[in-house]
């Protein structure tokens, strides 16, 4: 909080190309997106600028460790990030989905708790942490990144990715082609929160907190949000009800 104050700058992590969550504007450069949004709102309250760092979802750990950071919007805790980071309230919660290919209509995460169900996970991610207690009788396949994932579906290798239903919506609404979107029931998702290094002065995660609650409370994330899904395609009615803020 410190350095925010003294600064009047606020650095947050962008991963390029996360519509709706971030990404770059071809034609200006400049970063758009959720993320950028609900930083611009904290750091106002502040009486700061929001600075964009450009981070990856597998380094940003590592960058709120090393200060390259105030904060970074996104991540779901875990036990391991949590040894090493703070992690604030949740923004909202983020159902888990999926891509399912043409022809495969499973309805229940039991339907594709079956050995001659294959499903593409991106490898360490939050799914890969959940899919033993979801189906643990499916054959996975685990790739470097959610877009490997997708490409296995897409060629007929995998029926199904999982991702949150987010990232589900923005992929499909830009190619429906890729398969249609399946939220299984009974509903399992993660908590989308902000993530800080861990200082013996709680006072800047307490901020955050008080900040969430109050623009949570006025119904300004769940806005924030379905506007940038808006700008990339996504209309508010196609939203589930399934995404809860």
């Amino acid at each position: 909080m410190a350095r925010v104050r003294r600064t009047k700058t606020v650095r947050f992590g962008v991963v390029n190309g996360q519509p709706p969550y971030c990404y770059k504007d071809i034609a200006t450069g400049a970063w758009r997106g959720f993320l950028v949004d609900i930083t611009k709102d904290l750091a106002s309250g502040l009486g700061a600028e929001a600075q964009p760092v450009e981070s990856t979802w597998g380094n940003a750990v590592l960058d709120v460790q090393a200060n390259k950071l105030d904060v970074f919007f996104g991540l779901a805790p875990t036990p391991e990030r949590a040894k090493v980071v703070d992690f604030t309230k949740s923004l909202y919660q983020n159902a888990f989905s999926l891509i399912a290919r043409s022809g495969f209509e499973p309805h229940t995460w039991n339907d594709l708790n079956d050995p001659s169900v294959t499903i593409a996970i991106e490898l360490g991610s939050v799914y890969d942490l959940n899919i033993g207690k979801l189906c643990p009788k499916a054959n996975v396949v685990r790739l470097r990144s959610n877009n490997e994932a997708l490409l296995t579906v897409q060629a007929g290798r995998a029926h199904c990715q999982i991702i949150v239903v987010i990232f589900a919506l923005t992929t499909l609404t830009r190619n429906p082609g890729l398969g249609h979107l399946v939220v299984p029931e009974p509903l399992f998702g993660s908590t989308t929160n902000a993530m800080l290094a861990k200082e013996a002065d709680p006072v800047w995660r307490d901020y955050v907190d008080a900040w969430i609650d109050k623009r949570r409370g006025a119904g300004e994330i769940r806005r924030i949000l379905v506007d940038n899904l808006g700008q990339v395609g996504v209309p508010a009615s196609a939203v589930p009800p399934q995404l809860l803020f």
